[in-house]
């Protein structure tokens, strides 16, 4: 029925009890037995293949629609198309994997999930890594929706294994050194904005594995709760719905003696306040936001209190350690070589202040690996503190006074450096980061340093990477010595 899945063989192999732990179907060859074996195959092939979404539609007859899948692979997405008898036990059975109830009275939305355990042996022979003997754990939250034709279920893999150590995220080491210093904080607000899928959730998710070291108590509200914290310390997750919101949530969690709290996201006036009035109180408060860069985040942060009040950007400007904006870009196979640019990429990179360079290192192939994450990060200093609580708080006026810090590079120079050093592809980063036109009339230490010496981005970062030193405990050289020191080595180096 699917001749392109895998049929794993290995699970004759299982006892009943591991088999039912991946996903309870029938056994047999009747059509609702075949059906619930081939949905387990699907979300199999999903799991091995690392992919990070399975959406499943029927059209047609109640009884016998016609089933698409769409696999969203590292690669790009995978379709398979369900022509069988019984294709509605799909939708049955996915109710029932999430303990739904089926039927007239089914509301035309819902939001739930469900969970697979694969055995640790079965999983090896899967190329996964468990973690010793321990089952290999799946979470999927599901979004289920009525269509004017059939329906649709759209589930997202959550997977426990897979969520990077804050070690193996892949930063400078100036950046990350500047997390650390700043989540050894006792109390303040960070920021971390980016589109849905960006990859915020993942960060976060390790940043506060780096502090549940048992010394501080950790609470989290989020919608959904996506990455279960594993461990004895004391941490608290929340999830919020309709009755318990983010607001009742956050006031409910000051009451119980939290160190550090993450809230999901900020949507509205009164979440924000609170969490302000948190950071205030002696609590460190990681929190995501909307917004496109990281210099518009503390303007949109500000634009959230709700009021023009001047009082509230006083508490910002006291509050705030530390915002970052955050996007990921695929990355390829094969081999880098350097290639002349086009028209086009020229003019992106002209406006975001890379017009120095002439040729771009890029990998040859199409074959997509994976995804990284870019970053844009901004300390709050002296100086955009000053700025915060001034008149005039601009985007362009956070990026003249965050652009020579050493860990700074706007979102679409870490795209380029990944570019160069990752393999991701520059069409990529053109389609997916935002650009900063300030970059072009004012360039950072980075980029003066590259232009400078006609040296790639990647070499400069390794080059302020030699110099990490000089910024320990937050001593950040004057921009003249910082200049003078980070081209000498990308001199060395180029």
């Amino acid at each position: 029925m699917f001749p392109q899945l895998p049929k794993f063989e290995g699970l004759a192999k299982l006892t009943p009890d591991e088999r039912r732990a991946i996903m309870p179907v029938r056994d047999g060859s009747s059509p609702e037995a075949l059906v619930e074996q081939g949905l387990r195959a699907v979300f199999l092939y999903a799991i091995q293949s690392r992919s990070s979404d399975v959406h499943m539609s029927g059209r047609g007859g109640h009884d016998n629609p016609r089933v698409k899948f769409s696999i969203r692979t590292p690669g790009g997405l995978e379709n398979f198309v369900y022509d069988g008898p019984r294709g509605s036990q799909f939708m049955n059975k996915m109710f029932a994997l999430t303990n739904n109830a089926q039927g007239g009275s089914t509301t035309p939305m819902i939001s739930t999930r469900f969970s697979m355990e694969l055995p640790a042996r079965f999983a090896e022979d899967l190329g996964l890594r468990p973690d010793g003997n321990k089952p290999y754990l799946v979470d999927l939250r599901v979004e289920y929706i009525r269509t004017h034709d059939g329906w649709k279920f759209a589930s997202r893999l959550l997977d426990q294994q897979r969520i990077p150590k804050f070690s193996e995220m892949g930063l400078t080491r100036v950046l990350d050194a500047a997390i650390r210093r700043v989540i050894a904080k006792p109390s303040g607000l960070i920021l971390v904005s980016g589109p849905t899928g960006s990859g915020k959730s993942t960060s976060m998710k390790s940043i506060l594995d780096l502090l549940n070291d048992g010394t501080v108590t950790i609470s989290t509200i989020e919608d959904p709760v996506e990455y279960t914290m594993q461990g004895d310390f004391p941490v608290t997750q929340i999830p919020v719905d309709r009755e318990l919101t983010f607001p009742i949530a956050l006031r409910s969690v000051l009451r119980q003696d939290p160190d550090v709290i993450l809230v999901g996201e900020i949507r509205d006036e009164e979440t924000m306040r609170i969490a302000m009035s948190a950071a205030q109180t002696g609590h460190l408060v990681l929190a995501t936001i909307h917004a496109n860069s990281g210099a518009e985040t503390i303007s949109r942060a500000l634009e959230l209190t709700g009021s023009k009040d001047p009082r509230h950007a006083y508490v910002l400007a006291d509050i705030l350690l530390f915002v970052v904006a955050q996007r990921l870009v695929k990355i390829y196979g094969g081999v880098s070589k350097p290639r002349d640019l086009q028209a086009d990429e020229a003019a992106w990179l002209g406006i975001n202040g890379m017009g120095f360079m002439k040729l771009i290192d890029e990998v040859d192939s199409d074959s997509a690996l994976g995804k990284v994450p870019v970053l844009e990060a901004i300390e709050i200093t002296p100086e955009i503190r000053a700025l915060i609580r001034s008149q005039e708080l601009t985007a362009g006026g956070v990026y003249r006074l965050a652009r020579n810090q050493p860990q700074y590079e706007t979102l679409a120079m870490a795209g380029v450096r990944a570019v160069e050093s990752k393999g991701a592809k520059l069409a990529d980063c053109m389609m997916g980061l935002e650009t900063t036109a300030d970059a072009q009339e004012c360039p950072g230490l980075r980029l003066q340093a590259a232009r400078a010496h006609h040296a790639s981005l990647a070499t400069v970062s390794d080059a302020v990477d030699q110099q990490a030193a000089a910024y320990q405990h937050g001593a950040v050289q004057s921009l003249e010595q910082c200049l003078l020191s980070v081209q000498s080595a990308t001199w060395e180096a180029a």
